[in-house]
Parts: structure tokens; sequence; C-alpha cells
């Protein structure tokens, strides 16, 4: 019983931080350099990995509790940004994103994932 229940708390934990898989490409259709991360909802990331600062042309959200993640064009999640709401499936959500379809081309300096 208290292996079960040890278990059973350990889970909850773990959700509560609601990780997410959140992927970006230099490229349209996942071109080019591509990066992806696995982090916690809420919490504002500045993109300084080589060559993605104002510089994405895709992103993704494949898995994890979030709805989505936001781009934005300044620094600290400030300013102008483009949503990419997570892939539920073909007949819920867009899924991947092409960032010149949204007019977001190359304007990305941070990111967050609600």
């Amino acid at each position: 019983m208290k292996t079960t229940l040890a278990s059973a708390v350990a889970f909850l934990v773990a959700t509560a931080h609601s990780s997410v898989v959140f992927m970006v490409a230099t490229e349209p259709g996942n071109n080019g350099i591509t990066y992806s991360w696995v982090t916690d909802r809420w919490v504002c990331h500045e993109l300084t990995e080589p060559g993605l600062y104002k510089n994405l042309s895709y992103a993704y959200v494949s898995s994890g509790l979030a709805n989505g993640c936001a781009l934005y064009e300044d620094a600290r999640c400030n300013g102008t940004s483009a949503y990419i709401e997570k892939y539920k499936g073909d007949l819920c959500c867009p899924g991947a994103v092409n960032l010149t379809d949204v007019k977001f081309d190359k304007k990305a300096a941070s990111w967050a994932c609600y």
C-alpha cells in the first residue's frame, strides 16, 4: 500500500510541472537548424542557442499538458507574439506552423508555453 501511495504522489508531482515538448527550425517545414526543448509551462525563455535568435521560420508543440506555446518578438516574452497551438489530432488543431504563414517569420526573440 505504501509503495502504491508513493507512486501516486510521485506521478502527481511530476505532472504538476506540466512538461511540454516545443520544437523550432530556421526554415519552413522543419528544415535548416532545428532545436527542441522539454520545458515547464509559464516559464519565459530567451532564444540564445546559436542561429535561432530572430531566425525562426517553423514551430511545433508536439506533447505535454500545455495548450500551446507563444513566440515573442522581444526579450523576456514581451512585444508582438505568435501563438502555436499544440497538435491534438487531425480534426482539432493545426499542429506544425510555418511562421511565414502567420507573418512571424524571422521575428522571434523569446518564447513560453501555457
